[in-house]
């Protein structure tokens, strides 16, 4: 018996989650020891605190790069919840320091390296 292999559909782009890229930079004077783990949890425990558990899958925050000598992030984002994570990173000077957005753009290309 033959088995025919059958095309997966493509979602179409009507259909997709949009997403948001933002360039972050901190500064801090604490002596924070930092990796992309640390800082992913600790963005994810930060938009919990500030607007609940259910926010945390539907946000798609993935940290696209993060270069510890030059304190920049990128990360990816819904587009529908961008106002949510920007506003939770007021919050989020006890921990990391003054965290400045340096761009937003809707593709990774835009954002300089």
């Amino acid at each position: 018996m033959v088995i025919k292999k059958k095309k997966i559909n493509v979602i179409r782009p009507t259909l997709r989650h949009k997403k948001r890229y933002i360039q972050l930079k901190y500064f801090t004077d604490k002596d924070i020891v930092l990796n992309e783990i640390k800082l992913y949890t600790l963005f994810l425990k930060n938009l919990e605190k500030t607007y609940g558990v259910f926010i945390n899958a539907e946000t798609n925050l993935t940290i696209i790069s993060f270069d510890y000598k030059k304190r920049e992030i990128i990360i990816r984002i819904n587009k529908e919840y961008l106002s949510e994570f920007i506003s939770s990173l007021f919050l989020l000077n006890n921990d990391l320091g003054l965290v400045i957005i340096k761009k937003i753009s809707s593709t990774i290309k835009q954002i300089p390296k």
